[in-house]
């Protein structure tokens, strides 16, 4: 009675870590879900819905994402014609981990014109930003004025 019950748990116990591991693994693209901030560029905000905002010089503009797996190297495609940006840009794109990824331009296409290689050869790499970070989220910025005393 004793090993059936013992086979009985370990046969739950495995069934269970199968189950957590495939089902509780994120695509790149769930991954890529939040805000991600860039020290030289914008700063991207990347919707369940496929709408991207990117944030640079206090412009905000609001395009759509699509990020292609499958091909190699993997490419994000951001859609921004409804802009003044008027273009879709095309990237490589690599994730190196849960907070960090790498996009390097490839090509642009603006509106009514033919697809062309991209002025642009920098990788842009970008963090995650947590919203719940004091040092990195939006709780960082404090509506309390804090005084200082002169000497």
């Amino acid at each position: 009675m004793k090993n059936r019950t013992q086979l009985k748990y370990s046969a739950l116990a495995l069934l269970s870590l199968v189950c957590l591991a495939s089902s509780c693994q994120k695509s790149e693209r769930d991954l890529l879900i939040g805000r991600w901030q860039n020290s030289s560029g914008p700063n991207m905000i990347f919707n369940r819905d496929g709408s991207v905002y990117s944030v640079h010089l206090g412009k905000r503009r609001k395009g759509a994402f699509y990020l292609d797996t499958e091909s190699d190297p993997q490419q994000m495609v951001l859609d921004m014609r409804k802009t003044e940006i008027n273009a879709v840009l095309f990237f490589d794109f690599h994730a190196f981990s849960e907070k960090h990824l790498e996009l390097t331009p490839t090509y642009v296409q603006r509106t009514g014109g033919p697809k062309k290689k991209s002025n642009v050869t920098r990788k842009l790499l970008f963090q995650k930003i947590d919203p719940n970070d004091p040092l990195m989220g939006a709780s960082r910025f404090s509506a309390k004025a804090t005084p200082t005393v002169a000497p």
